[in-house]
């Protein structure tokens, strides 16, 4: 069963390097397509000459639609696994989908996330949060 994603607030910041252009929930994952706008003032210093989507930016996309999901501002406290496969560079499509998997257990939220584009995976996480 589909379900729609209603957005919050919380996810407003990082919308400024990224625009959620559709959300939706299908057998416990939540799916978003997003488009991240190289032109945002980050990619001048990352890297001047070859624009690549910082590490630590794909983190915190997933916190952001973590906690949006969840309507509470969450936190990284456990990075089981995190993996780099592919570098996110302009292209001629700038669109990703972001695949998010939530289990709570005890004050905790396990999460898995996949950022990729067609069949290629350039992001996986797998890590803890809890609120803050």
């Amino acid at each position: 069963m589909e379900m729609q994603v209603k957005l919050t607030s919380l996810a407003i910041k990082m919308e400024k390097v990224y625009s959620i252009l559709e959300a939706h929930e299908n057998e416990g994952d939540i799916n978003y397509l997003i488009d991240i706008d190289f032109s945002h003032p980050v990619f001048k210093g990352h890297f001047p000459k070859k624009s690549v989507l910082p590490g630590v930016m794909m983190c915190d996309i997933v916190r952001y639609l973590v906690s949006d999901k969840l309507g509470l501002k969450v936190k990284l406290v456990f990075a089981k696994n995190i993996k780099f496969s592919k570098m996110i560079v302009p292209s001629e499509n700038n669109t990703y989908n972001v695949k998010i998997s939530i289990i709570e257990e005890q004050e905790k939220y396990n999460i898995r996330s996949i950022i990729s584009q067609n069949d290629d995976a350039y992001f996986k996480l797998n890590a803890e949060y809890k609120t803050k």
